[in-house]
């Protein structure tokens, strides 16, 4: 017992109280820091009047993680450390606070963030303009992490200006370099402004086509048929021609049946008419746009020419209702026992004789 007694007059009473409070610090922060992120972020969710939870903003996690640093941060005064120390924890306190606050920052500019939707309903009065708020907002993003760089930089005491008189000198060596880049960026830019096409869009681009994925600085990326990834530099889009066929407001359907001259000119003519009927009572064809004629008279086949117009823009949709346009049009040629010929070719031989 007298044992027990000289250690604890052995230990000294204010440390123990000095580090009790450390440990209690330490954890207030811990626990609190959700609950202090949240209720700033709902303050800040109030004034943009935004409907995101909490935990779905991008500052949620930096900020939970800068009150968790906050806590060892105090520790550090708490501890009487030395002048040194104390300059060398403001420093790194100052750093993990703008790295935090860049990420959040960046992690808030999305295309669907308050800052693009005030910009869109105003100047579109609609939702805006999704691939041009995705664009701007990836360059924003590079702008905030390029200053938050220079500013840590400036943090570490790097010199600035003699940086600056550095990128002076190779600004020539660079902007050679980076010719196709910035033409690339130059058409990103324009492909979003003038909207030759959004993302979704079926689209042809000289000898490529396919469904728009994505849409970055330097390249548009489309999905081909064969569900293939192609990378096309805007820079190469911006010279050449581009068929969007989303802006379709129809698709036309055009064939030339190759009737048998055995057929009679009655029954070309009952076979013309009957084809046009059912072409203009079908409810996805435009009436008005209707064209079934005699096209020529050959030395193997008379030519029926046919042309319509159908109220149907999507491609899949289009090949299902042009495969029932064809299959009416065989039933007329069944019903009125016309047959369909292939081309033929005539070949002469020269007898040994």
């Amino acid at each position: 017992m007298g044992n027990i007694m000289e250690l604890i007059k052995t230990i000294n009473v204010d440390y123990l109280i000095k580090y009790a409070r450390i440990i209690i610090i330490i954890l207030v922060f811990q626990l609190a820091s959700p609950i202090i992120s949240r209720l700033i972020i709902n303050i800040l969710h109030k004034i943009t009047k935004s409907k995101k939870k909490p935990t779905e903003s991008g500052y949620y996690t930096p900020m939970k993680y800068f009150f968790y640093i906050l806590g060892f941060y105090i520790c550090i005064y708490h501890l009487g450390t030395t002048m040194g120390i104390k300059k060398l924890a403001n420093k790194i306190m100052k750093i993990i606070t703008i790295i935090l606050f860049t990420k959040g920052t960046a992690d808030s500019i999305t295309p669907n963030c308050f800052i693009f939707t005030i910009i869109s309903k105003e100047k579109y009065e609609s939702n805006g303009n999704e691939a041009l708020n995705l664009f701007l907002s990836k360059v924003l993003r590079v702008v905030v992490y390029i200053i938050s760089i220079f500013v840590i930089m400036y943090e570490l005491d790097f010199d600035l200006n003699g940086l600056a008189a550095g990128l002076g000198i190779g600004s020539a060596a660079i902007a050679l370099a980076a010719q196709d880049l910035v033409k690339s960026l130059l058409g990103g830019f324009s492909i979003i402004t003038d909207k030759p096409f959004e993302i979704g869009d079926y689209i042809e681009i000289g000898d490529y086509n396919g469904t728009v994925v994505d849409i970055t600085f330097r390249s548009t990326r489309i999905r081909a048929a064969n569900n293939s990834i192609i990378t096309i530099p805007n820079s190469l889009i911006t010279t050449e021609y581009i068929i969007n066929w989303n802006k379709l407001e129809s698709r036309m359907i055009q064939t030339k049946l190759r009737i048998s001259l055995n057929s009679g000119i009655e029954q070309i003519n009952r076979c013309i008419s009957k084809i046009g009927t059912v072409l203009k009572v079908n409810e996805i064809v435009k009436e008005d746009s209707v064209q079934v004629h005699l096209e020529d008279i050959m030395s193997d086949c008379n030519t029926i020419f046919i042309r319509a117009y159908v109220n149907v823009v999507d491609y899949n949709d289009f090949l299902v209702a042009k495969d029932k346009i064809y299959c009416d049009i065989l039933s007329v040629l069944e019903r009125e026992n016309i047959e369909l010929v292939y081309p033929t070719q005539l070949v002469y031989t020269k007898s040994k004789d």
